[in-house]
C-alpha cells in the first residue's frame, strides 16, 4: 500500500507539472488533488489524450515504432490492397506508403494513375503528388502542378502545400516569388519552419536584419510557448539560436 501511495503522489505532481507548462485552467490541479484516482483520469481524457493523438511528432513516433518492428508491413498491406480492389483509395494508400520508404519513382506513377477521370483536379490527390514529385526532385514540375491546384480549387487552403510550392521556389533559384510567398505562409502556417525558412533566405538575400528579427520570434515563441512545442520544433530552435549566436 505505501508503494501504491507513493505512485499515487507522483502521478499527481505529474498531472499538476502538466497543467502548469502547458498553460491549463488552474482548476486541473485543484481536481487531480483532491478527487485524486477520478481527477487524474478525467484529466488525462479530457486533456493529455487530445493532444497526443492530434499531435503530429505523436503519431509519427508511433508511426515509426510500427515500422521498426514490422518493417514493409504497411507496404505489403497497400499492395494486397491495390491487388485486390484497385480503387483510387487503395492506390494513393500505397503511394504514401512508397513515399515513407523513399521510393518516389512508384509513387509518382500511382499518383498519376489516380488523377484521372472525376478525380482529375481531387486536391489531395494532387498534394499527394506534389510532395513525391518534391521529393524526387522535379522542382519545376512541383511547382507548376501547385499552382494547378490553386486554380482547381480556389477554397483549399494547404500550409504543408503551400509550403511545398514556395521551397520549390526557393531551390530553383526564383529569390523574390519565394520571398512573397513565405511573407504569407508564416502569417498561418503551424509551427516554425516556415517562419525559419523565410529568415535563413532573408539573411542570404542581404536583409540581416529582418532575418534576426525573424529568428528572434522563432525563439521567443518556442520559449514561451507550451513545453511539448520546445520538443517539437526543437529542430528550427537550434537553427535559429545558432543564426542568432554567430
Amino acid at each position: 500500500m505505501p508503494a501504491l501511495g507513493v505512485l499515487f503522489l507522483l502521478a499527481q505532481i505529474a498531472c499538476a507539472v502538466h497543467v502548469v507548462r502547458t498553460g491549463r485552467n488552474y482548476y486541473w490541479i485543484y481536481l487531480v488533488v483532491f478527487v485524486p484516482v477520478i481527477g487524474m483520469s478525467v484529466y488525462f481524457l479530457a486533456e493529455i489524450l487530445p493532444e497526443l493523438t492530434r499531435s503530429r511528432p505523436a503519431r509519427d513516433a508511433a508511426s515509426g515504432v510500427a515500422r521498426a518492428l514490422n518493417p514493409g508491413k504497411g507496404l505489403r498491406d497497400a499492395t494486397r490492397r491495390v491487388a485486390i480492389t484497385p480503387t483510387t483509395e487503395n492506390k494513393a494508400r500505397l503511394a504514401v506508403e512508397y513515399l515513407a520508404t523513399w521510393q518516389t519513382e512508384p509513387a509518382v506513377a500511382l499518383y498519376r494513375e489516380a488523377l484521372t477521370g472525376v478525380h482529375e483536379t481531387d486536391p489531395a490527390l494532387m498534394l499527394g503528388l506534389a510532395r513525391a514529385l518534391f521529393a524526387q526532385g522535379d522542382l519545376a514540375e512541383t511547382q507548376a502542378l501547385l499552382e494547378r491546384l490553386r486554380q482547381a480549387n480556389p477554397n483549399v487552403n494547404s500550409p504543408e502545400g503551400h509550403l511545398i510550392y514556395t521551397r520549390s521556389l526557393e531551390l530553383q533559384g526564383k529569390v523574390e516569388p519565394a520571398l512573397r510567398e513565405y511573407a504569407a505562409l508564416i502569417a498561418y502556417y503551424p509551427g516554425q519552419e516556415a517562419r525559419c525558412r523565410y529568415a535563413q533566405l532573408l539573411a542570404e538575400s542581404g536583409r540581416p536584419a529582418d532575418a534576426r528579427r525573424l529568428f528572434e520570434e522563432v525563439c521567443q515563441s518556442i520559449e514561451y510557448g507550451p513545453r511539448h512545442q520546445r520538443r517539437d520544433q526543437r529542430e528550427w530552435y537550434d537553427i535559429a539560436k545558432r543564426q542568432l549566436a554567430g
